[in-house]
């Protein structure tokens, strides 16, 4: 397959002669919990001693989203303990497509636009997710007698991070928000947040599950170590290969002049590294993922934020309406 010979010869970028010690550094800063897993009468349940904080934030989320079943909201609780209980769910999009790499294309989509969905529904009430990724992707399904799985149900979860925005206002943080893997480039910053930060996280989830994971994950850590090279500053140099360069509306948007030198960098060594192997470049290796799919998905992946496609207009593109 193409997208596995890209793989193979993209890892890492900063092989093809080019070396930067990278100053961006981040983690997810999730909250510690306890998790549990009960039954009652055939049913499963999840529970989770959280903090004060999330406590509070979980309330003010099932405030806005009491009826949603797209986004997994606590539907019990107690005060005492600090203690919510969610639906339990079979398993997350990540785990469900490592167990299951034969899972039906049609299934794939399903989960995604159920996804879409969430998001559309997170987005209406001017919340922003921050950490979408295929581990708070939740899915259910059931299986025929020749273990072929049919998707019932799929809500996004995980807001230990989310946000409320004022209208127009954008986050502005001292630290890199959300996964490293799965963030958009103004996350890797921390600064300048907005709703199509999340469009371009799904964007990458869009990627993921639709087979071309190879082209996304860093699993060789320890060699950019050795090579001085932050996982960030990789992935932030493959991105704008893949994706096109920093433009000034990205630039404008963070608004640090720190920021803006790095990301520049960045996307120099991009631009040298499409320039050695032109097939690094979403235009070419994203035909395999057909037309349409690849159209909505470069909408969703502009390294500019402002020329980033929103949820709504994700939802709304032809490629939902294609035969699997």
């Amino acid at each position: 397959m193409f997208l596995n010979r890209l793989a193979y010869h993209i890892s890492p970028i900063s092989r093809i002669g080019i070396r930067m010690a990278s100053t961006i550094v981040g983690k997810s800063g999730h909250p510690r919990l306890n998790i549990f897993k009960a039954e009652s009468h055939d049913q499963s349940f999840v529970f989770k001693r959280v903090s004060n904080a999330f406590y509070d934030l979980s309330l003010r989320l099932a405030a806005d989203f009491p009826e949603s079943h797209r986004l997994r909201m606590h539907f019990d609780l107690n005060e005492d303990e600090n203690v919510l209980i969610y639906p339990y769910y079979q398993h997350t999009l990540l785990g469900l497509l490592q167990e299951d790499s034969k899972i039906s294309d049609a299934a794939r989509k399903k989960i995604l636009r159920q996804t879409g969905e969430a998001i559309q529904e997170l987005h209406s009430k001017d919340w922003i997710h921050i950490d979408i990724k295929p581990d708070n992707i939740l899915v259910n399904w059931t299986c025929d007698e020749e273990g072929i799985k049919t998707i019932t149900n799929v809500a996004l979860g995980d807001f230990d991070i989310a946000f409320k925005l004022e209208t127009g206002a954008l986050l502005q943080t001292t630290h890199a928000v959300g996964n490293v893997m799965w963030r958009s480039p103004e996350g890797q910053t921390g600064r300048g947040l907005s709703k199509t930060s999340d469009v371009y996280s799904f964007g990458l989830v869009c990627i993921y599950t639709l087979g071309a994971g190879e082209v996304l994950l860093i699993n060789d850590y320890q060699d950019l170590v050795k090579l001085g090279i932050s996982p960030e500053h990789e992935i932030l140099t493959r991105h704008f290969s893949y994706f096109g360069s920093a433009k000034e509306g990205l630039l404008n948007q963070i608004a640090s002049e720190k920021w803006t030198r790095a990301l520049k960098l960045a996307s120099q060594m991009g631009e040298l590294a499409v320039q050695d192997q032109p097939e690094m470049s979403f235009e070419v290796w994203g035909q395999e993922l057909g037309s349409e799919a690849q159209k909505m998905i470069s909408g969703m992946t502009k390294p500019d934020p402002t020329a980033r496609s929103t949820i709504d207009q994700v939802v709304a593109h032809p490629w939902w309406q294609e035969a699997v």
